[in-house]
């Protein structure tokens, strides 16, 4: 399947799936190609037909962008450099959950829960380790004579009950002697928080007397904590201790309503307020429902909470 109809096929199977979903991101560079929300799920879209192709650098982007935003990155493929991906699997690329667009559907419009992962070696899957404890108490089993019934070792019983991961293969024999489920499911719409550093700037950055260095300057100098997006349709996201902003830096000129359009719809699907920078406002105070901020009145901004404020008075 072509890349292209990879993207239809995934953006297709969100909105079917109750999502609210952005348009394809078309601008290049870019580290992900689309932000899908339902309820309190947002998720950050990055679709390869081989996820090998994934760089690290771009996935330390996108779980970082994915983090700031509240959110959870996710990679959509159909194989690997060593062949195709299984469905109803989940794999892992520098720490991103990947799956097929079937496994995509499957999950989200079938109902069909995801047990199983890929790690070296095989299919493995997590064992609710209080549950298995639990269970085995209640049926009187032992370590010794579950070991013999799984045919492992006493130690690996014991390894399980403190919670090692089991082989697909012993955990469905574990369940079926139980009776009962202990393979936890696997969630790929919530992720753990992480807590992302800033980029440091590059010393050619640092030369740079350019718009973008400019404002970045500024914010920082008011409060606000940088974190440079180095392939994303915005360039940067802007922290304080309580609020996360979509930075966007772009000169007055005719791209400017192209980005300004993108940035307004992942504003409202990401529900993180966004600001456009540029060299020289006019009279517009938005353009596509992005509030615009010129560079002279930002020369003039004291606080943080002076920029809210701005973008606030500026949202249509």
């Amino acid at each position: 399947m072509y890349r292209e109809n990879l993207l239809k096929d995934v953006r297709e199977t969100l909105v079917n799936a109750g999502f609210y979903v952005s348009n394809v991101l078309t601008m290049r560079p870019v580290g992900f190609d689309l932000i899908a929300r339902r309820d309190n799920s947002l998720l950050i879209i990055k679709v390869l037909t081989n996820i090998n192709a994934l760089s690290e650098e771009v996935a330390e982007e996108l779980k970082t962008l994915a983090s700031l935003l509240d959110g959870h990155p996710l990679l959509i493929g159909q194989h690997a450099t060593m062949g195709a991906l299984e469905e109803d699997v989940v794999y892992d690329r520098f720490g991103i959950q990947a799956i097929t667009v079937e496994t995509l559907k499957h999950h989200l419009l079938e109902g069909v829960p995801l047990r199983v992962y890929a790690a070296p070696g095989g299919f493995y899957v997590s064992l609710d380790r209080e549950k298995l404890v639990k269970l085995m108490r209640e049926r009187q089993l032992s370590r010794g004579s579950f070991a013999r019934s799984l045919h492992v070792s006493r130690k690996t019983i014991q390894m399980y009950e403190e919670g090692m991961n089991a082989r697909i293969e012993v955990a469905m024999r574990m369940e079926d002697l139980l009776g009962d489920i202990i393979i936890k499911p696997i969630d790929i719409l919530h992720g753990e928080s992480i807590h992302p550093r800033p980029r440091p700037f590059t010393p050619e950055e640092e030369k740079e007397r350019d718009l973008k260095t400019e404002v970045f300057t500024i914010l920082q100098h008011i409060g606000y904590t940088i974190i440079p997006m180095g392939r994303g349709p915005f360039e940067a996201l802007s922290k304080t201790h309580n609020r996360v902003m979509i930075t966007c830096v772009q000169r007055y000129d005719r791209r400017i309503i192209k980005k300004a359009r993108i940035i307004s719809s992942i504003s409202k699907i990401t529900e993180k307020k966004a600001a456009l920078f540029t060299d020289k406002k006019g009279s517009r105070d938005n353009i596509e429902g992005t509030p615009l901020i010129g560079r002279k009145e930002l020369k003039t901004v004291r606080e943080p909470e002076d920029i809210f404020e701005l973008i606030v008075e500026r949202m249509p």
